[in-house]
């Protein structure tokens, strides 16, 4: 009898995932592309690029890949772009040269923006500075919660990947997920007491709105000694500005809506505070840690400090963290006393470092200004439209640097 013949094996070829944007990027072709120029010095875009590299170079999956185009995308050709982007920024004699030796060197994508015609709505943020006390006392007597241990978090995607980058919390009641508690009971109807979950308390409610709006932020103590408020969850429900509120109920008019004249009407009128506060149910948990360089912003979502002025958050179902991007569009201008004289032009590099609830899809990006009352009023006066550029290493050049 003839020898049976040999089963035949497939190889099982593991396909790489692949994460699709919400909307196109343009690749622009030699002369669509603008005059790069960078309005900011060095110094703070080296720093991020410095805390940029650890993030990339800790990525283990090199098989997850974003579309850029008809590119794709990974961790080590986001790595390759950066290094040739910083060798060439050092290199360059000039705007001139520099630019020259950028479009050599790099394919370049407009993001598509809200209208497919590359407009991107520009909104910031930033890290306050705000008085408080790691006791209660007669003057520090409204508290900040650590995560409470019944606080769930479901990340959507496990369930299903058309839920990319979503996730939710809640509470187990009776075998069941439901929503967590909202401001309103958590602040107003003191459920959290007697549960020992206090990490610090502060002088109103309204500077604790400020710190759960932006995250994280640094705290004054009375002793002298500045300590770090680190976002530690949240209880995921809707967002609503409080300010806005007042004026929809005709308390303030639009000419007067701004952070500083809002504060200053509920401090006079606590008897609307409950109602104003209570309509932004999402409520943010923290926790306490020391602080090492002053100079570094809050943990961006790409788990390092972000850098005034050079980190951004996008969406990060279209824009991987870590991607070199270049913004345009008009900016607050603040005086030395730290008051709003207008906008002006201004262009610079920047790095996806951070992501946030309200920032979804290809039109809208939050600038971080930094730390600080002058960045507080930098923040609250940013709402413009600009244009944002991506750089990702040529095909050609690629195959030297991977």
């Amino acid at each position: 009898m003839p020898p049976k013949p040999k089963p035949v094996i497939k190889e099982t070829v593991k396909e790489p995932i692949i994460v699709k944007p919400e909307a196109p990027f343009k690749l622009l072709t030699h002369d669509n592309i603008p005059f790069f120029i960078d309005k900011d010095n060095k110094e703070s875009l080296l720093k991020a690029a410095k805390k940029n590299a650890l993030y990339l170079e800790s990525i283990k999956d090199n098989e997850r890949f974003y579309m850029f185009g008809a590119r794709k995308v990974n961790a080590k050709l986001l790595i390759a772009s950066a290094n040739k982007f910083l060798a060439i920024l050092k290199d360059s004699k000039n705007e001139t040269d520099f630019n020259l030796r950028i479009k050599e060197n790099f394919d370049i994508y407009q993001m598509a923006g809200s209208d497919n015609e590359g407009t991107v709505t520009f909104s910031s943020y930033y890290e306050p500075i705000i008085e408080a006390g790691l006791t209660k006392t007669k003057k520090y007597k409204y508290p900040i919660y650590a995560k409470p241990p019944d606080l769930i978090y479901a990340n959507l995607e496990d369930f299903n990947p058309k839920f990319k980058g979503e996730k939710i919390s809640g509470r187990i009641e009776n075998g069941n997920l439901i929503p967590y508690y909202t401001r309103n009971e958590i602040d107003f109807q003191n459920l959290f007491e007697g549960k020992n979950l206090e990490i610090a308390w502060f002088i109103n409610r309204i500077d604790i709105m400020d710190l759960h709006i932006q995250g994280s932020g640094k705290l004054a103590l009375p002793d002298g000694k500045t300590i770090k408020a680190k976002f530690a969850a949240t209880n995921s429900l809707p967002f609503k500005g409080w300010i806005t509120h007042l004026l929809d109920i005709g308390v303030l008019k639009r000419e007067d809506l701004n952070y500083q004249k809002a504060k200053q009407y509920i401090l006079e009128h606590p008897e609307i505070e409950k109602e104003t506060l209570s309509v932004n149910k999402r409520y943010t948990f923290f926790e306490l840690e020391e602080i090492g360089d002053p100079l570094e912003g809050p943990q961006g979502t790409f788990g390092y400090p972000i850098v005034g002025m050079r980190s951004i958050a996008t969406d990060a179902s279209i824009l991987p963290l870590g991607a070199l991007a270049y913004i345009s569009l008009n900016m607050p201008k603040i005086d030395a006393e730290n008051k709003f004289i207008g906008l002006q032009s201004d262009s610079r590099f920047v790095f996806c470092q951070d992501t946030g609830g309200a920032i979804k899809g290809p039109g809208r990006v939050d600038f971080f200004a930094g730390t600080g009352h002058k960045a507080h009023v930098f923040a609250n006066k940013l709402w413009e439209k600009g244009t944002l550029h991506i750089f990702v290493l040529k095909k050609e050049k690629e195959s030297n640097k991977l």
